[in-house]
């Protein structure tokens, strides 16, 4: 009896441990990527902190899911927003002292925030300028797609947890990193951004 205990336990344990990938989850984007690891001192570390290390939903102050209200008591000004297009509640806003950064908002909260300058560090490290090999390597095993507009010689570098509400897509010109932008998965993946 034990015996048949044993093995219904450990067969118990390997179907959980072998349930496949939501093969919807991430389409638009391929599959998804693991959390990378430099060593096996970082591998251990990760093991102890929280899945979401490495957040996607922070630059700076700008937090994605903030209302501009609550990023204005902290101190965070507007230094403009464009109108939204007809039928629309997509816009972009700038703030005072992060001109590099365009914030994407649906209505009053941040959705998506676009970085085109080495000044702002985005999430592994990752850089504007940075070489793509580089941020592949800070990335781990980036989805590597062509770009929709410069490809096949430039390319989308796509980082994406399973089911995780954010994400991040670096673009590059095949040498370096051009732009990445992080926030709500659904808005990265818009190639237009609000149009």
């Amino acid at each position: 009896m034990r015996t048949a205990l044993a093995i219904l336990a450990l067969a118990s344990l390997a179907a959980c441990q072998s349930q496949p990938d939501d093969p919807g989850n991430g389409a638009q984007a391929g599959r998804n990527i693991a959390v990378p690891a430099n060593d096996s001192a970082d591998a251990a570390n990760a093991a102890e902190e929280p899945a979401e290390a490495e957040t996607l939903d922070q630059v700076g102050p700008i937090r994605i899911g903030a209302t501009l209200a609550e990023l204005a008591a902290e101190g965070l000004a507007v230094a403009g927003r464009d109108d939204p297009m007809p039928g629309s509640t997509c816009t972009y806003a700038h703030f005072k002292g992060w001109p590099d950064a365009a914030v994407m908002l649906d209505g009053d909260h941040v959705v998506r925030v676009d970085v085109s300058d080495a000044q702002q560090e985005g999430p592994f490290g990752l850089r504007v300028g940075q070489s793509e090999a580089e941020a592949i390597k800070r990335l781990g095993s980036a989805e590597v797609q062509p770009h929709p507009y410069t490809g096949p010689t430039g390319h989308y570098l796509v980082f994406h947890r399973a089911n995780a509400p954010t994400g991040l897509i670096a673009e590059t010109d095949g040498k370096t990193v051009q732009s990445w932008r992080i926030g709500q998965w659904e808005q990265v993946q818009w190639v237009e951004g609000c149009s």
